[in-house]
């Protein structure tokens, strides 16, 4: 995986972050924006051609 691919996922993984974190008690404040970042990193992602992993995924194969 290229430098350009893995800046763009680990971009996508923070923005999950942010939004789960966000979705959680008290967090509703950064919704949107957490939401919008989260789909402006997967339109890059989904425009450039980096295949991503999905939702979940980090979290089951790191023990996270």
């Amino acid at each position: 995986m290229d430098e350009f691919a893995e800046r763009v996922i680990a971009r996508v993984r923070a923005a999950r972050t942010a939004l789960r974190e966000a979705a959680g008690p008290g967090g509703c404040v950064g919704l949107r924006e957490a939401l919008d970042e989260l789909e402006q990193a997967l339109r890059i992602a989904r425009d450039k051609g980096v295949e991503v992993p999905p939702a979940g995924w980090d979290e089951k194969w790191t023990g996270s």
